[in-house]
């Protein structure tokens, strides 16, 4: 064979050979990472322990890989949460009844392979329990409206409060709540609670257990909580717990009078001023028709900035009107009475409650709110341009039906406004009780009488059974017993359209 041929052949199976052998070698798998932390112990005793928000931070190495992420635990290893970051903020939890504790926070690695570190790095964390905290939230006068905190109440209570706590917002557990007596045993309020409303089930006895509702919804809890005193000063007392059942100092509600409700009827002073004339002038002549018991609420009362006796919202005002069967309001501030009763009267309505009211509607009133779709009117009527409407001394308010008595002013009423009425239902009818004695007056001409639509009393009516449960006049009564008739007007109304 030539030598040159057998040099070549020899170093060809060699060098399949050496291929062959490197082949068959044998990957290095890693090792499975090593985790650290930045600290193992700290040491930390009596007051100067942590509180139980800590923070930890921690890193890992892995030989030949790299680290995908981290597991950790705060309860000794016995759950694990995944994180792909190298530090964190953690609320450890103190066994209840206790109030210090060691926990330690449990730190492993996880390379790209799955692999975990199979010595977990730690850190122990000497933690003490800081009690919680709880206020009540009462409201301010607003740029210039009147802060909302009655001392003066049907047995509605409405409060909101605020509850914190130094290891966290989650820590806190429940809150306890006591009516007149620390004593006593709590109602337990969840964690979530950010405002309750209390609701007398019996508003016209001595003493009463109510339904609670909290943040809004209107649904009640399942228990009622006990021990509102009325026709007396009540004082409401709140702590909360933590979850290491760890409690606040209490806290406590002003002092607060709750009178029950002595009668279905309920008439609402919503005058800011002539309050006592008009309010003596709707008395008197109700009890000229046999009408002599009803309760009474000064909507528009003001001491010091603030409301003495609306409720601080619309949700508790209307479990405070649900209590009645009929309603005589009456109110010189078209905005705030058609604003606030129709935000307020849902439930009275859907109890079957017959309504009055008698608001003046000025010209300020803006026609095309919608604070009117809650009554029989459809829209008021506008005076033509650079024209207002207005009554006289000694005009005449004529019935739409004869047997109703013919009405005659008293003043001048600088503004008024008639209006259209809604159109009727499958359901529900609208009638014209009153209409005319309006004028229509132009600067530097002579009044002359207003022709178009001017119905300025007219009721609502459930067509089934011919019931009626809404009368509203735009005229203030109290300015139209020019003939001395109004006891026979008030007879119509309140006795025969709306049963009292």
């Amino acid at each position: 064979m030539n030598i040159r041929k057998y040099i070549v052949i020899v170093f060809s199976i060699l060098a399949v050979g050496a291929c062959k052998k490197g082949f068959e070698g044998t990957a290095k798998i890693p090792a499975p990472p090593e985790t650290y932390m930045a600290v193992s112990k700290i040491e930390r005793s009596g007051e100067n322990r942590l509180t139980t928000l800590v923070e930890a931070n921690w890193w890992a190495v892995s030989d030949g890989g790299f680290i995908k992420g981290y597991e950790i635990s705060t309860d000794n290893q016995q759950t694990w949460q995944y994180t792909s970051r190298q530090d964190s903020s953690f609320l450890l939890k103190i066994p209840p009844g206790q109030d210090s504790a060691d926990i330690a926070i449990y730190v492993r690695a996880i390379d790209h392979l799955g692999q975990t570190d199979p010595t977990p790095a730690s850190t122990l964390y000497p933690i003490k329990n800081s009690k919680p905290e709880v206020r009540f939230i009462f409201s301010s006068p607003i740029a210039g409206i009147p802060s909302q905190n009655p001392v003066n109440i049907f047995p509605v209570l409405k409060y909101n409060i605020f509850g914190e706590d130094p290891d966290g917002s989650d820590d806190i557990f429940q809150y306890e709540l006591f009516l007149n007596d620390t004593t006593s045993q709590p109602y337990l309020l969840p964690a979530n609670t950010s405002s309750f409303l209390m609701v007398a089930n019996t508003p016209k006895a001595n003493n009463s257990d109510c339904k609670i509702y909290i943040n809004g919804s209107n649904n009640a809890l399942s228990l009622p909580v006990n021990g509102l005193q009325l026709q007396a000063n009540n004082v409401l007392y709140i702590r909360a717990v933590d979850k290491a059942l760890s409690r606040s100092n209490f806290v406590a509600t002003p002092s607060i009078w709750v009178k029950k409700v002595s009668s279905d009827i309920l008439l609402v002073n919503a005058y800011t001023s002539n309050k006592i004339f008009v309010q003596n002038f709707y008395t008197s002549n109700l009890s000229k028709i046999g009408v002599s018991s009803f309760d009474t609420l000064q909507a528009t009362e003001v001491v010091d900035n603030n409301f003495t006796q609306l409720q601080p919202d619309f949700q508790a005002q209307n479990k405070v009107f649900g209590f009645f069967k009929k309603i005589v309001w009456f109110g010189d501030d078209a905005s705030f009475s058609f604003s606030y009763g129709q935000r307020t009267t849902t439930d009275f309505f859907n109890n079957g409650g017959q309504f009055f009211m008698a608001v003046a509607i000025n010209s300020n009133f803006d026609p095309l709110s919608n604070f009117l779709d809650w009554t029989p009117i459809k829209s008021l009527i506008n005076p033509p341009a650079a024209s207002v409407f207005r009554v006289n001394i000694n005009a005449l308010v004529q019935p739409v039906k004869s047997n109703w008595p013919t009405l005659k002013s008293t003043a001048i009423i600088a503004s008024a406004r008639p209006f259209e009425l809604l159109e009727n239902t499958p359901a529900i009818g609208y009638d014209s009780v009153y209409f005319g004695g309006i004028i229509e007056s132009k600067t530097g001409l002579p009044p002359i009488p207003w022709l178009g639509k001017s119905a300025v009393i007219a009721k609502r009516f459930n067509l089934s059974n011919n019931q009626t449960n809404f009368v509203i006049s735009s005229l203030p009564l109290e300015r139209f017993n020019g003939n001395n008739n109004m006891d026979s007007l008030f007879l119509k109304i309140f006795k025969e359209e709306l049963q009292f």
